[in-house]
Order: structure tokens, then sequence, then C-alpha cells
């Protein structure tokens, strides 16, 4: 074993010892995992960093200046790691508490996700069984390296705003051909291992954040991009984001978000409460907080639980159990495992794509062009080809989660059943047209633990037996100053977002609400996601708890937050100054380039993305086909 290797073992030892009779997080190979997960995100940068960092740790005299020892990390006993390690959570300085939370994260979510990890014991988690998997439609391939596929309009990405475009363009009688980054998953593989998910089903193998690591980001990247991934939460804009979006010319939604509530069998039909849903319903119904059944695109939805790891019976209504295989039907192909590099335009009008497969490349010839990456990869891409340099990227919107996770009596098991079937819009316009909504999260033994407080191995250990009894609330906040994101030193999509002061108060706020709604929900335990903690343990102490949260805020590193919504690099707009697309959706001076994903949002939408991402990817697709 390396050096390196070695220290990481210690490093991950720290986190997750053996203690009554479970193994350390090494016996069960998860610092081999971590370097493999890394080298596999094809970002050496991160790789370098982690070495660095292994290396500084291990060096006596750069010790003087980490923790105020000059020692080896490896030679200190137990205690002695675990106190280094607080050290670096609680330092003043920002990179040391990154340091932290990296190493923290990786260490208890790899040690927990694993396959048949001993640590499910702990959480008390219990898989549920397999549904026999519904079987595919779709008609998809891998290309051969320098390749050439003529066509009538190329799609980039499969997702919601990919699908739809795929779907309407071939109805129109186009040749379409869709372009995804990843590898084509069916039901078949849907197969509810919470990591095997992370690794083929995210970008970045669900190790996606903004580049100072402060907010975790989830997207999906998977044939059907985050349509196979979501919560299937469905949900139209309200009406002051539509007026924002109509002064930005984005107009006419109304029968576009009736067609595709249509063909995704959206309603509230199928929205039974699972554990921490009806803790939230009735924390909300007890305060007199408005309280509403989400509306889902589900159809013979069942009580099983993974569905933020695909849905094996085939209820989801993804893009691949609804539009891909439409456009299918009408004679679309999909290529996977194809990664577009760059956009062909000359003269101001687009010629079509270059993409990489295995082996070298592939040229895609079209005269129109639908870019459906997300809101992560298209500006990168659109940056990379030399086109809207000076506006994609920008606007950057994220919807900053702050959760705050409450302990019960009863087994409430937030990862089985409906994940989201409740929500609340009580606190949506506190600051004007600007507030958050408060809804629940599904938690997996990993997400759970990665994104729990560790202070103390013992001590996380016993908090995390209480995992079966826990309902994590989300406050999401509707974020009015934008971020960017840009290309690294790897040729990779870098975002650079931390919430302003508008989105900190916010954030703060919906910790303090969602704490009051636990309480009056009956929750034991109130457990923040600070370092260090902050727990309420009892029933007593409430305003004191509140109060505290108020007096620490929100401070990067200092706290665990996420982001599963992604808007606005994009966005469409009145003009080329502020603005990628113009109101069609057609990207300025480029004609025949449409974007058709959550990035031409002109702001945050403020609830859930899937539905309004479809409504305007119908609206651009039929005016592509005009």
């Amino acid at each position: 074993m390396s050096e390196g290797l070695r220290t990481l073992a210690a490093i991950c030892d720290t986190f997750v010892p053996a203690s009554d009779g479970l193994p350390s997080a090494s016996a069960l190979g998860v610092p081999q995992l971590i370097r493999s997960e890394l080298a596999a995100l094809g970002r050496p940068s991160l790789v370098s960093e982690l070495d660095l960092l292994l290396r500084l740790m291990e060096n006596p005299l750069a010790n003087v200046a980490l923790v105020g020892r000059p020692v080896r990390f490896s030679s200190l006993t137990q205690d002695e790691r675990e106190r280094y390690m607080k050290t670096l959570g609680a330092s003043a300085l920002p990179l040391k508490r990154v340091a932290f939370q990296d190493l923290k994260r990786l260490a208890l979510l790899y040690a927990y996700a694993i396959d048949g990890s001993p640590y499910w014991n702990v959480v008390g988690y219990r898989p549920t069984p397999l549904d026999p998997p519904s079987p595919s439609t779709l008609r998809a391939r891998t290309a051969k390296a320098g390749e050439v596929i003529d066509a009538d309009a190329c799609v980039i990405g499969s997702g919601a705003g990919g699908g739809v475009a795929a779907a309407v363009l071939a109805a129109a009688g186009k040749r379409v051909v869709v372009l995804e980054k990843a590898a084509l998953v069916t039901e078949e593989g849907f197969d509810g291992r919470e990591l095997h998910g992370l690794q083929r089903l995210f970008v970045d193998r669900g190790l996606a954040a903004t580049s100072d690591r402060a907010i975790s980001v989830r997207a999906g990247s998977a044939v059907g991009g985050g349509t196979i991934v979501n919560w299937s939460t469905s949900l139209r804009v309200p009406d002051e984001v539509r007026e924002e979006w109509r002064r930005a010319g984005l107009d006419d939604l109304d029968p576009h978000y009736d067609a595709v509530s249509s063909a995704l069998d959206i309603d509230a039909d199928e929205s039974p409460r699972n554990g921490p849903n009806a803790a939230l319903e009735r924390g909300l119904t007890s305060l007199g907080l408005r309280c509403e059944t989400i509306r889902r695109n589900t159809k013979g939805c069942g009580d099983c639980g993974p569905c933020a790891v695909g849905c094996r019976r085939g209820a989801k209504q993804s893009t691949m159990r609804t539009y891909l295989a439409d456009a299918c039907r009408d004679g679309a192909e999909i290529v996977h495992g194809c990664e577009v590099r760059r956009i062909v335009a000359r003269d101001g009008r687009v010629e079509g794509v270059v993409a990489r497969v295995d082996g070298g490349e592939i040229t895609v010839r079209a005269p129109l062009v639908a870019l459906a990456g997300g809101s992560i990869l298209s500006p990168v891409l659109l940056l990379r080809s030399g086109i809207a340099a000076g506006v994609a990227g920008r606007n950057l919107y994220l919807h900053p989660v702050s959760v705050v996770a409450g302990a019960y009596d009863d087994r409430l098991e937030a990862w089985s059943g409906v994940p989201q079937s409740v929500m609340s819009d009580a606190f949506a316009n506190v600051d004007g047209a600007y507030g958050f909504r408060i809804e629940c999260a599904p938690a997996h033994p990993g997400v759970l633990a990665s994104g729990f407080p560790w202070w103390g191995s013992a001590r996380y250990r016993d908090e995390l037996r209480d995992g079966a009894n826990t309902a994590p609330f989300l406050g999401i906040v509707r974020d009015r100053t934008p971020g960017r994101v840009d290309v690294d030193g790897d040729g990779n999509a870098r975002m650079r977002y931390f919430p302003a002061e508008a989105e900190r108060r916010l954030l703060v706020r919906a910790m303090v609400e969602v704490a009051r709604i636990h309480h009056a929900a009956g929750a034991r335990r109130l457990v923040t996601l600070y370092t260090p903690p902050l727990r309420l343990d009892g029933r007593d102490g409430l305003e004191r708890f509140t109060a505290e949260i108020e007096r620490r805020g929100i401070s990067p590193n200092r706290i665990v937050l996420f982001s599963a919504h992604q808007m606005g690099t994009c966005r469409i707009g009145t003009s080329p100054r502020d603005s990628v697309a113009d109101p069609d959706g057609q990207v300025w001076g480029v004609r025949g380039l449409y974007v058709t994903d959550a990035s031409v949002f002109p702001s945050a939408s403020g609830v859930n993305p899937m539905l309004s991402i479809m409504a305007i990817a119908r609206r651009t697709a039929m005016r592509m086909t005009a």
C-alpha cells in the first residue's frame, strides 16, 4: 500500500473505526473506492488536490500550520485523529473546512452506501424487495469512432427538455438523432442499490458540488436525464414568476403545461404519505400552515421507495417511458455513451455537432440543433464552441436547500414509499416574490450518513441508530442572486455559487420554521447540518435552539447545503446583451440552434422545475418545426 493510500485509510478509519463488531472503513475498501471514484470523474485536478492534502497531513512541518502540532497524521491514536479532524472542521480558514467536509463526506458516503454494508444495520435500513422490471421500448445504440450521421435535427441530451424536443420534432416528420452522454440504463438495470445508482445515473457520479464545495449538487445524467432520478414532483410556476418570465419574452405556457400534464399522467391520485411526509403534514396542520398534496407524474406507483435511483416498475413517467419512446416510435434514434464536445456553426447558422465516443469522435450534420444538456453542461458546451461567450454560464440559480432532520419515536423509513407527497408554500413570499417551500426528502443510508453531522465517531454512530426514525425536512429557497458556470482547467464545468445575504436570510428562516414544524409534529430530537453540530435533544428549549440557528447563520462549509434544481445559465430574454436565447428559444446570432432545458429560465422557478422545463421545451420545439 502506498503512503498516500495508508494516510487515506487512517482518515477513513477516523470517521468510521472498527467498533462493536463492525469493521472499519478501510476494512470495507473505502479508501480504494474513493480513489477509483475520483479517478472515474475525469477531473485530474481533484485527484491532485487529494494527493496534496494527504502529503500535507503526513508532513510534520505542514501540520504545524494545519493543527498546530508537528505530527504525522497516520502516527496518531484514534482520539488524536478525531481531535485533528475537529480542528480542521472548526477552523476559521475556509480551506481547512473544505478539507474536513470533503474527507468526511467521502468516507461516510461510501462506508454506508456500498452494497450490503454492515452499517445498514446501524441505520436500520432494510432494502426494498425488487419488482419485476418493466420492459423498455427504446431504440438506442452506441456509435463508432469516425461515424458521420446526417439528420434533420440533432437533440443534445435526453432529459426533460431533450426528450420532449425529440418527440415533437420526430412527430413533425424530422429525422431526429438524440445524443446522450450517459450510457443507457433501462428498468432491468434499476436495481435499487444506492451507490450503483449514484455512479451510473448522476452528474459526477453523485459527487458534484459548487467550486468551494459548500453546496452538494444533484443532477441526473442518464438516458432520460433528471426525469429518471427525480422525485416526481410536478408543479407549475406561481403567478409572480410567470409574470417575470412574460416580461423576458417567455409567455403562452398554459397549453404546453396542459399537454405535458396529460402525457405524463400528472395528478395527485398517487401521493400517499410515507412516514416523513405524514410527519410533515401533521406538523403543518398543527401550526395552521398551508399544506397541499403534491401532484406527481406517476402511473401505477407502488410503495417501494428507490425512486431516486430509477423506477424499476416503470411507474414514474420519465422521458424514457414517454417522450423518448414516442420519438423512437416516430423514427428518432438515440445514440448513448456519446459526449458532445462542440457545436459547429458557420456564417451565423448551425451545421451540426462533434461528439466524443469510445476510440475517437463522431460528427452529426443537422440544420437544427436542440441543446438540452442541462444548466451545468449546456453553457460549457456553448463556451467550448465559442458561442454566446459573453453571456453563457451567467445567471446560475440553484434553489439552495437547508435541512433540519427530526428523530421521532415511530419508525419512518425515509428510504421507503413515495418520497414527496406533501408540501407547503406558506413561506413562499416572505420577501416579495422570494421565500422558500417546505418539502420532504428521501434518504438512503449513504446520503443520510454523509450529510449527518460528525463530531466524534462514537456519538455519530449512536445517533445514526435513529436513522430509520428520522425525517429530513427541506427549506427550498428561491434565489435571486445568481452565480455562474465556467470551464475549469480540466475542460469541465465549474459552478461558482454561494448564497448571497438575501438567500442566507431565507435559508436561516427556513431552518427555524422547519424546526418548529418538526417540534409540532412530535419530534424528540432535532438535528441541523452544522459543523460543529447543533442539536436539540428532548422537547424543551426550542426557542434557544432556533435562536442559535439565527446566531450561526450560513457560512461556507460550516453547514451542509444542497441543490437539486439548476437553472438559468442560458436564459431566454429580449436582448443578446443579457440573454443567450431569444423569446423563441433560439440562440442569438446562430440560426437553427435552440436551447430546450432549464438553463433557459429567465429567473429561478421557485418550484421543482421539471414540468416547466418540459412545457418550455414543447413550446420551443414547436417553433423549431414551424
